[in-house]
């Protein structure tokens, strides 16, 4: 699907990650993309030279590096992504999602969404055949789940499902929801901002089983 998967695979995207060695396990574990968060207030920030080493550390994989922008200018999140070779941001800020219309037409865009409300008006300049919604909690990048019973979904983009998956809900989230996607980054951690790398195997395996 649009250069990641092919419609029956479910995407899997392991975010917040801080070193290139838990991006290339994760990547060889089966993750499609990872998640670098560059809002410095985040425990899960990276710079961009780490950033670099991260994006250099998945050139021989499949998987593709993702930059997570909050309040960040149209200006900052080009520089960002040319200087680490990132051709893939998520738009979590106001700010992001409203200048994301400056970008490149060559960066992919995941746009993320509140699922209590309407598809936001920033959501105009996305392609559906290129782009991406991701449906979070109201207080998003907080690790909290929101009402999967009063959610539906039925537009033209592909989407991602986050906010509060773990190990113990990802089946019950597929079976019920059915998303494009699904992103992970607390649920996977040994303790705030540090992922733990049997636990993202975990995760991606239990994806898997239940495409079988």
């Amino acid at each position: 699907m649009k250069g990641i998967n092919n419609q029956m695979k479910t995407m899997i995207k392991i975010c917040g990650v801080k070193d290139p060695t838990t991006a290339l396990e994760a990547a060889e574990a089966g993750a499609d993309l990872i998640g670098l968060v560059f809002h410095p207030a985040s425990k899960r920030f990276v710079d961009v030279m780490t950033a670099r080493t991260i994006v250099q550390a998945l050139a021989e994989t499949d998987a593709k590096a993702v930059a997570v922008f909050t309040d960040h200018s149209a200006a900052e999140m080009e520089r960002i992504c040319n200087k680490t070779q990132i051709k893939m941001v998520q738009l979590h800020g106001e700010r992001a999602r409203r200048e994301q219309e400056l970008l490149p037409h060559d960066v992919q865009r995941i746009c993320v969404q509140s699922p209590d409300s309407v598809v936001s008006n920033e959501v105009r300049a996305c392609d559906p055949q290129r782009d991406y919604l991701l449906f979070d909690h109201s207080d998003p990048g907080k690790g909290f789940c929101f009402d999967w019973n009063a959610f539906h979904y039925h537009g033209p983009f592909s989407w991602f499902l986050a906010g509060g998956l773990t190990l113990d809900n990802i089946s019950r989230a597929l079976q019920q929801l059915h998303p494009s996607g699904v992103d992970i980054s607390s649920g996977v951690e040994r303790c705030p901002g540090i992922k733990d790398i049997h636990l993202v195997k975990k995760f991606i395996e239990e994806v898997r089983c239940h495409e079988k």
